[in-house]
């Protein structure tokens, strides 16, 4: 008796895949001229030239330009939350994935990835109440993400955090050392060597509070 061969479900069909091959670019040129030119500089036409579509198919996929920024700063922030989560997974023990999603801030995002850093740290770029909240929501899906972390580390030490908000509060401040380094950055435009120390010492700053932390309450280190 021949096996029933097993349903596959149907990928995207061309015309989808076109559809989001297009959305993407226009992102990416939205993306692109918003860092390089502002956001009140830039028109729809200015994207759609960029992208290479009409104006109409820019309208077609975002209501306005506030909307098509709003979209941007939400691809941004699944980029970094990917990039520091793939870093995490990648180590061996927990405190070296913290240590390396922590580098990876500095010598990925902020070296090569500088425009996405403007648009979340640029203040020139809007200061909307929507703009606002995009940034609101993007900084507390971090703290999430943080805070997952560092409970993974607390379970493989074999210690239990005093309160129940102990690794809230944790990803809050971590986050927030990052989020300031990130808008000094920007400030400054030190040199990649220099920022690179700095990551280097920021990084062992928080890794070293949670091993100090992690070893006063009798948990073991690995």
């Amino acid at each position: 008796m021949q096996s029933k061969s097993k349903d596959k479900t149907p990928g995207p069909s061309r015309r989808e895949r076109q559809r989001k091959e297009r959305r993407q670019a226009i992102l990416q040129a939205a993306e692109n001229l918003f860092a390089e030119q502002g956001y009140r500089k830039t028109r729809i036409e200015d994207i759609a030239g960029k992208a290479d579509v009409s104006v109409g198919t820019v309208y077609g996929y975002f209501k306005n330009k506030e909307d098509l920024l709003m979209s941007v700063l939400e691809d941004i922030g699944m980029f970094v939350r990917r990039l520091v989560g793939s870093e995490f997974r990648k180590a061996a023990t927990t405190l070296e994935g913290i240590r390396l999603a922590g580098m990876a801030f500095f010598e990925v995002l902020c070296v090569h990835h500088n425009e996405k850093l403007a648009l979340f740290y640029d203040e020139r770029i809007g200061n909307s109440e929507q703009f606002q909240r995009a940034r609101k929501v993007w900084s507390i899906q971090m703290i999430e993400d943080v805070k997952g972390a560092i409970l993974v580390v607390q379970e493989a030490s074999g210690m239990e955090f005093r309160s129940s908000m102990s690794a809230e509060i944790m990803g809050v401040c971590t986050v927030g050392i990052f989020d300031r380094l990130g808008y000094f950055y920007q400030l400054s435009q030190i040199d990649p060597e220099t920022l690179k120390t700095v990551g280097e010492e920021t990084v062992a700053f928080v890794v070293g509070g949670i091993q100090s932390l992690i070893t006063r309450e009798g948990g073991k280190l690995g």
